[in-house]
């Protein structure tokens, strides 16, 4: 009877391993904040001005399905906040101003996890297609609205500089590269808690063809956005 037991705890250890294994389909939802920048500054032919730390964050729905315990395949559709704040002075006058991008975005990553039954480590990569629902801006000058106009050289018309609503000077799409990092916790059978660091590149220019407008120097360089935060999600593996 004695040699029965390593063998009966064997069977009760392997049912229970496998009644945490993660593999088939899941859904769930998650949410995140992060920091948020956009690199090479278009202020329309004005000086650069000096960035400021931006935050931002989103909300998203998930589904996803694990061929095995370690590889497997997820798609996100949700919102993010993004943009950029500036400050400046400049002849006794201090400009301030706050970009945001809103966009619906869709992650398409393989993801590889690590680890033992209840915990393991993941690694996903992917690309992100962000397609731009509003952009707008505040642009101030001594706490007044900067209604500065300037001339569009591109399309040899006027624009001014500070308008709150700014859709048509970003381009309607944008991809990202995007890696996550990060920790699925089982807490109880089919259920999971996903948290873990997110980091995406824009791959694309920003700004839309007809507000590529030089710099004070005559040169033009993309705007590229750029993100890092932290995602919180809770998973139901089916």
């Amino acid at each position: 009877m004695k040699k029965l037991y390593p063998a009966l705890m064997a069977i009760m250890l392997f049912t229970t391993l496998s009644s945490f294994a993660q593999k088939g389909f899941y859904f769930g939802i998650a949410g995140s904040g992060q920091t948020t920048w956009i690199t090479n500054q278009e202020n329309y032919g004005l000086p650069d001005m000096d960035y400021k730390t931006t935050f931002g964050g989103g909300i998203n729905a998930n589904i996803g399905f694990d061929f095995s315990n370690h590889i497997g395949l997820k798609m996100e559709i949700g919102y993010t906040k993004m943009g950029q704040k500036y400050t400046d002075t400049r002849n006794d006058t201090t400009f301030d101003r706050n970009v945001k991008l809103n966009y619906l975005a869709i992650p398409l990553m393989f993801k590889y996890r690590v680890g033992g039954p209840g915990v393991k480590f993941y690694l996903a990569i992917g690309p992100q297609f962000n397609m731009l629902l509003s952009a707008k801006q505040t642009y101030n000058g001594n706490g007044a609205p900067y209604n500065f106009e300037v001339k569009d050289t591109i399309n040899s018309s006027s624009f001014k500089i500070g308008s709150e609503e700014m859709k048509e000077r970003f381009a309607s799409t944008d991809i990202y590269a995007r890696m996550d990092l990060g920790v699925d916790i089982t807490v109880i059978k089919h259920l999971m808690i996903e948290v873990g660091l997110k980091l995406g590149y824009g791959l694309m220019d920003l700004n839309s063809s007809n507000f590529r407008i030089k710099d004070i120097h005559g040169h033009y360089n993309p705007s590229h956005g750029v993100f890092g935060g932290l995602n919180v999600g809770i998973n139901y593996h089916l």
